[in-house]
């Protein structure tokens, strides 16, 4: 009786096992997957490398935090984003940010950015990785006046009419990583992503010889034909409607120019890109305000120059022209047309008049 009574408990127990019983996967999958973006600027011309005026400063391309945004590969809309902060720098020196992302196995389409320490340089549409662009907001009322950019020059033949024309601030580097149609397999350890970041905007130098340098107070640049944004969802330079951007000029000298006055007027400015094949309407603007106030002006096409390996390859935009300022102390030849009257010498005469 006792044997039968064992027998029963032993089945009851084990009824009541199997009914607590979890039926697990051999691999539990787990959704632990963190990043590491590369963040590659050794090829960036005029900032990393190929330095034509080292007198000068370039862009800081440092960033201390990313953003990750997550798309589906098939609908490209947003389902997901992190940020992420940790910084190292790896054995090559480049920096690498890090960070975990909440995603778990599945197929995904990333889209890596530094958008925090880019003030100028905006990205709007990102809830579609197709419609996310990186674009740039024109130029205050402030810096049109303090470049001297706000006098109208619409009957100089010479020189375009810089109040009018639609002028964008210049854009800070921004550094994308891009991964299409990443597969994370179902995992039960760490998943850690790997992708390098690098820039979508270019860095050119630009140059002119001067004369008279004493005379300059401040001066400025206008670049026309440009790109004016980047839909770098799909890795794509826009065309429509052609920019141009304005930068501050730095005073130089080139000890590449022959003869005693080596003065320039130069700097290193960003850009989304010159627009291929676009011609004629590829030109700057510099403009000096001199010691008396007065603003001077040159204008420079630069479809030729930007034909030139120089510009090609290492994004150097030299101008083979020499700029003469005029000294603002001394009154220009026949200052604004018409007659002007000029009295002669006394000549003396003798003879009747008739009462």
């Amino acid at each position: 009786m006792n044997k039968i009574i064992r027998i029963l408990m032993l089945a009851a127990l084990f009824v009541v096992s199997f009914a607590s019983c979890e039926r697990r996967p051999l691999v539990d999958p787990t959704s632990s997957v963190s990043i590491r973006v590369q963040v590659n600027i050794k090829a960036i011309a005029n900032v990393t490398t190929e330095i034509y005026n080292e007198r000068i400063p370039v862009p800081d391309l440092t960033t201390s935090s990313m953003r990750v945004m997550i798309y589906d590969p098939e609908t490209k809309s947003r389902i997901g984003e992190s940020i992420i902060s940790g910084r190292t720098v790896d054995n090559e020196g480049n920096q690498v940010l890090s960070g975990n992302l909440n995603i778990s196995y599945g197929h995904y389409d990333l889209l890596v950015y530094n958008e925090f320490d880019t003030p100028k340089t905006k990205v709007s549409n990102t809830g579609n990785e197709n419609s996310i662009i990186a674009y740039t907001d024109d130029i205050s009322a402030e810096a049109r006046l303090r470049y001297g950019l706000v006098e109208s020059k619409a009957d100089d033949d010479e020189v375009h009419d810089l109040s009018t024309i639609e002028i964008k601030e210049e854009p800070d580097h921004l550094v994308v990583a891009r991964e299409h149609d990443l597969y994370v397999s179902p995992h039960d350890t760490v998943v850690v992503i790997k992708t390098t970041a690098r820039t979508i905007v270019d860095s050119y130098y630009i140059q002119i010889h001067v004369e008279g340098m004493k005379y300059a107070s401040s001066a400025s640049a206008v670049i026309s034909g440009l790109s004016p944004s980047n839909r770098f969802g799909l890795g794509l330079r826009t065309i429509e409607p052609p920019t141009a951007v304005c930068f501050a000029l730095n005073k130089s000298v080139d000890v590449n120019i022959a003869g005693e006055n080596k003065d320039v007027l130069c700097a290193v400015f960003n850009t989304f890109g010159k627009i291929e094949d676009a011609t004629s309407n590829l030109y700057v603007t510099f403009n000096v305000i001199d010691t008396s106030g007065k603003i001077q002006k040159k204008e420079v096409n630069l479809d030729q120059i930007f034909k030139t390996e120089d510009a090609i390859k290492r994004h150097w935009l030299l101008v083979d022209e020499t700029w003469t300022l005029e000294n603002p102390e001394q009154p220009p030849v026949n200052p604004g047309g018409g007659f002007q009257p000029v009295v002669d010498e006394w000549e003396h005469e003798e003879g009747n008049i008739t009462l």
